[in-house]
């Protein structure tokens, strides 16, 4: 029993130890969010969070069916033409510096298509790390995050359109419509308003959570990912 009492109150201890630490990323990413439209370029800012020099790697992956349950992330080999690239893939990250980055379409897209594009703290060559390992290294609690910003390549002419197929909401333009809510009207001032919070992408459809046969009207408003947080809303007759 006793042997176990010890067992506890060092386990105890370990968790209250941990739980004191300081702990802060390494860097963060700004913005984790972004559109680059057709033939151009965008920038993200990497910002440093910590007093020591970094060295960062990037990679970037495709999303293949993007905003369902099938959604995946294929990697993007160096060279890809159909892909973004991003610009340094490598660099070195000051002390409590920023260094920004380039993200570059490397060809035109007939409909919007998402990758993500990770942020990495990597070591440093061998021949770089002079510095020695803590006495204590428990003392402090470095969380090393990996940060992965979103980027929409977006056609040289976006065309956001919509329409009701049986119970379904068919995306048939050429942008992500950002679904977030719809307003359902069996007659003039009855309505019931429906909140979604769905990405469609071109192509895609959505089951609709009512009988569109039993409405009058549908108000669906929405968001576009070259657009922020604009709201816009489309009025559909089923």
């Amino acid at each position: 029993m006793n042997s176990f009492n010890n067992r506890l109150r060092a386990l105890f201890l370990l968790l209250a130890a941990a739980a004191v630490a300081p702990a802060q990323a390494n860097l963060t990413v700004h913005p984790m969010r972004l559109p680059v439209h057709d033939g151009r370029a965008g920038q993200i800012r990497v910002y440093s969070q910590t007093s020591k020099v970094q060295y960062v790697q990037t990679r970037v992956l495709r999303l293949d069916q993007p905003g369902t349950p099938e959604e995946r992330e294929v990697e993007v080999s160096p060279g890809n033409q159909d892909g973004v690239v991003v610009t340094p893939g490598k660099f070195v990250l000051a002390s409590g510096g920023n260094r920004l980055v380039r993200v570059i379409s490397l060809e035109s897209v007939r409909q919007e298509t998402p990758y993500r594009v990770y942020f990495e703290g990597v070591p440093p060559p061998r021949e770089d790390s002079t510095e020695e390992e803590p006495e204590n290294p428990t003392a402090n609690v470095g969380v090393s995050l990996i940060w992965g910003a979103l980027v929409h390549v977006i056609p040289a002419q976006p065309v956001p359109d919509m329409r009701i197929d049986g119970n379904e909401l068919h995306n048939i333009g050429n942008v992500r419509l950002g679904v977030t809510h719809i307003q359902a009207c069996t007659a003039p001032r009855h309505c019931t308003e429906h909140t979604l919070e769905r990405s469609l992408y071109p192509g895609a459809r959505m089951a609709l959570p009512f009988d569109p046969a039993q409405q009058v009207q549908l108000t669906v408003s929405y968001r576009l990912s070259y657009q922020g947080y604009k709201n816009y809303t489309r009025t559909l007759t089923p």
